[in-house]
């Protein structure tokens, strides 16, 4: 009986599931991903009142089949690129967190340095 390995393994976009590719291709967001509290504090809510205005402006310019089309379109590509900020600010946290680190902790050697550093600054001091 093979044993799984349960340890937590870094995000590689290659083995995500096809729809989360599709959502990651989706072009335009490269500067939301680092936004931080920008994004969500100021840009969402002034997309969101706009995307508001909009809705209405359209439903009351366009004839019947068109302006529900247009309005639904404004909801799924605002979604679409809150799923793909929020889907690639998981997978970097994701990889940070858990991912294997690109440190090499050699505590060892670490304090043996600092303890010939601490050894040649009570000479330079006796």
């Amino acid at each position: 009986m093979e044993e799984k390995d349960d340890k937590p393994r870094r995000f590689e976009e290659k083995n995500l599931p096809w729809f989360y590719r599709l959502i990651l291709k989706v072009p335009g967001t490269d500067f939301l991903e680092s936004a931080g509290g920008i994004f969500w504090g100021i840009l969402i809510p002034i997309f969101l009142i706009g995307e508001f205005f909009l809705s209405l402006y359209l439903l009351m310019t366009f004839p019947f089949p068109v302006n529900i089309i247009l309005t639904f379109i404004i909801p799924a590509v605002t979604f679409t690129f809150f799923v793909k900020v929020s889907l690639r600010r998981f997978i970097n946290w994701w990889n940070a967190t858990f991912g294997e680190s690109g440190f090499k902790w050699d505590v060892e050697k670490a304090v043996e340095e600092y303890v010939n550093l601490l050894k040649r600054r009570k000479g330079k001091y006796e």
